[in-house]
């Protein structure tokens, strides 16, 4: 779920960016909203229209389930909210997506094409694919010493941690890698949002030691 939030809502975010920057849309948008204002703005817009179909492919997923397997069903719900895992889903999800869609909306406030964002999503792709590699052995043994350390890796934690999740794994994990990885948000946020003032006005081909230093200095 938390793939497909974040490769649909998240690439549907970069695609728009990148349309309003080469169309100097943004530049109009900022006549009326601040750039903050229109960088969450995206962010939790696109979110919104994301989890209304997926809420509806699990609306018409849950009924057809019921219908066809009714114990099932009855089980899965009694698992989800006898030990309060669809919480404990939202927690990590929320906090993944927040993560991914800030550093989505950053790269393309640098980039004019498709084409130039790709040079910068390479090691995004890279990290989204790690944790894909283990999710299978997070299911079977959701306490062997790798994962347990790999969990405390915020981009890894969100799908990590949810998918050891059903083995209850100790309190102090819980509590250490979602505390981690909220900061990690409030980090990349912070810094997503500087990348997005610097980018969204700049022009002309993307020079990764250029890009950097404007984000550090603010400019």
């Amino acid at each position: 779920l938390l793939w497909m939030l974040i490769f649909t809502g998240d690439g549907i975010l970069l695609n728009s960016v990148i349309e309003e920057k080469s169309n100097r849309v943004l530049e109009v948008l900022l006549a009326s909203a601040s750039l903050p204002e229109i960088m969450f703005g995206k962010i939790l817009g696109v979110a919104g229209v994301t989890l209304t179909v997926l809420a509806v492919w699990a609306g018409v997923g849950g009924s057809l389930l019921v219908a066809a397997q009714p114990d099932v069903a009855a089980d899965v719900a009694s698992v989800l909210m006898g030990k309060g895992l669809v919480f404990y889903f939202l927690f990590y999800l929320v906090g993944g997506y927040l993560m991914y869609a800030a550093i989505f909306t950053a790269i393309g406030s640098f980039c004019e094409t498709t084409r130039e964002a790709q040079t910068l999503l390479g090691p995004v792709m890279a990290l989204l694919t790690i944790p894909v590699i283990f999710l299978t052995q997070a299911i079977r043994r959701p306490d062997s010493p790798m994962l347990e350390a790999l969990s405390w890796f915020p981009p890894f934690t969100p799908f990590l941690m949810t998918a050891r999740a059903a083995s209850e794994p100790p309190l102090w994990q819980v509590l250490g890698t979602g505390t981690l990885m909220a900061l990690t948000v409030a980090l990349v946020v912070w810094v997503a949002g500087r990348a997005f003032r610097t980018g969204a006005l700049s022009t002309g081909k993307i020079d990764l030691k250029g890009l950097i230093m404007r984000v550090r200095g603010g400019e």
